[in-house]
């Protein structure tokens, strides 16, 4: 691994699993669950005091400049400690705001004062069966907003929301909704490993024109781009929480003893083991391929489904499997593995699961479907 990073991205790894460690891991995701809380606060506040929220922003307009392959380091890492942080949406949302010129609000986005989570339907890309973005009426200098978006990840601690809506069924816009605007409603409810997912629902919200970041192909291209980066980010999730599962069951296989051996002298538990391990690191070379060409411009939009695809299936087979290596134990609330396994069945299923992501893979690579991003 270390021969593929340059010096600069593996003191980026390294300091994000130090800083992952410290204020994530199991424990503190149980007592996040068990206090209901959407996110970890504390954890966030250190987060942007590091200024990874400005991973993907350029120097010259206050961020670190680096790429997304730098930010699948971070994110790999967040997934190993089960961490409960707005990071990936948090980065989308200021690249997004940077390309709009709304420096104000990005400012606040990048010093942790607010936090902006994209809202998109996925209407284009079909990860949502039946998923319509909001209708946009013009209304004077500005829209009104009518419509429902659902499966919106860390609404409940929001500011602000970037909704992708449609124009009279036609063109696309993107807005930035401040959460207290009359008309919306935010309905949340637990996930199964503790995190929350909210439905949004516009009624007249009314849209400034100064609010409004893009419209129009720009628009279209923009919400295209927020889109697979929060596939994508999502996916290099779940190679760190599969590789911090496998972790901990090996562990536990050297010390484990049945008839008198240690657990990991059977040969059919090597073998699910190493599978596990094959599987793991094939997905964690798709990651640092498909994002390295992200960065180098070469964005096929197949890939990104491919990745996915891959990384939720896989996450769920190395966790069932850890569970099941663990033994009755495994599967007791009180034991941590089941942490992993809650969190992979949530990760799996944000922005579109392995089926709708190998569907989408194979109408893009047969040809059947525009060059949605």
């Amino acid at each position: 691994m270390d021969a593929i990073l340059d010096e600069q991205q593996a003191l980026l790894r390294d300091s994000a699993a130090r800083l992952c460690a410290e204020v994530g891991g199991p424990g503190r995701a149980r007592a996040l669950r068990y206090a209901e809380e959407d996110m970890d606060h504390d954890a966030w506040r250190r987060i942007c005091g590091t200024g990874w929220p400005s991973i993907l922003i350029p120097e010259e307009s206050g961020g670190l400049g680096l790429g997304l392959f730098d930010l699948s380091l971070v994110l790999e890492e967040s997934g190993k400690q089960l961490l409960m942080v707005p990071l990936l949406q948090a980065c989308v949302a200021a690249l997004a705001l940077a390309r709009s010129g709304d420096r104000a609000t990005l400012a606040d986005v990048l010093a942790g004062t607010r936090l902006a989570v994209p809202v998109l339907a996925d209407e284009e890309n079909g990860y949502n069966a039946g998923a319509t973005h909001p209708v946009a009426i013009k209304d004077g200098a500005g829209y009104r907003l009518d419509g429902t978006v659902r499966f919106v990840p860390f609404a409940l601690s929001a500011d602000t929301f970037l909704v992708a809506a449609r124009v009279g069924g036609g063109e696309l816009l993107l807005a930035a909704v401040a959460r207290n605007r009359e008309g919306l409603r935010v309905k949340t409810a637990a996930n199964v490993d503790g995190s929350t997912s909210s439905d949004l629902f516009f009624d007249h919200v009314a849209v400034q024109g100064a609010k409004v970041l893009a419209h129009g192909e720009t628009a279209r291209e923009r919400v295209a781009m927020m889109q697979s980066v929060l596939v994508l980010g999502t996916s290099a999730e779940l190679v760190g929480l599969a590789d911090a599962a496998l972790d901990m069951t090996l562990e536990y296989l050297k010390f484990r003893k049945q008839f008198g051996k240690p657990l990991g002298s059977f040969q059919a538990l090597q073998h699910r083991a190493v599978n596990g391990y094959i599987d793991i690191e094939l997905n964690r070379s798709l990651v640092y391929r498909v994002f390295s060409a992200w960065d180098a411009g070469q964005r096929h939009p197949a890939m990104v489904s491919a990745l996915k695809a891959r990384t939720s299936r896989s996450a769920l087979e190395v966790t069932r499997a850890a569970l099941q290596m663990h033994g009755a134990i495994g599967y007791t609330d009180e034991h941590d593995i089941g942490l992993y396994y809650k969190r992979a069945v949530v990760l799996a299923a944000l922005y579109g699961n392995d089926n709708n992501h190998a569907s989408r893979f194979s109408r893009l690579t047969l040809n059947e479907a525009g060059p949605n991003a």
